[in-house]
């Protein structure tokens, strides 16, 4: 899916207390954890702490449920879906992040 090539934005928020401005909400105690391992990262010398999140949990059936019905009607989020299944299985598989690259026509692809 191609964003705006002018305004691609690129920032997503995360933040406590459970509401939302078009950021990404968490409860305070899963904030407090992410904190944390964010700090722990910073403080070992790790500038740039990627975070990747999917819309649902791939091993869990009643997620995909959800995901294949929200999705059934519209083909291409049916194959950003495949996409983010390839990514998510790579990294539960290999425990390493995959290199995303995205092709000419602005899908996203595994690259390594």
């Amino acid at each position: 899916m191609l964003s705006d090539q002018l305004s691609p934005g690129g920032h997503i928020y995360i933040h406590g207390s459970c509401v939302t401005v078009g950021c990404i909400p968490l409860r305070d105690e899963q904030i407090e954890e992410v904190y944390l391992i964010a700090s722990a990262a910073k403080a070992s010398g790790q500038d740039h702490i990627p975070v990747h999140i999917f819309p649902v949990d791939f091993n869990n059936r009643k997620s995909l449920t959800y995901l294949y019905k929200t999705t059934e009607q519209d083909p291409v989020l049916q194959r950003f879906e495949v996409g983010l299944k390839e990514a998510y299985d790579y990294f539960n598989q290999t425990k390493e992040l995959p290199l995303i690259g995205i092709t000419g026509k602005g899908e996203y692809s595994i690259m390594n």
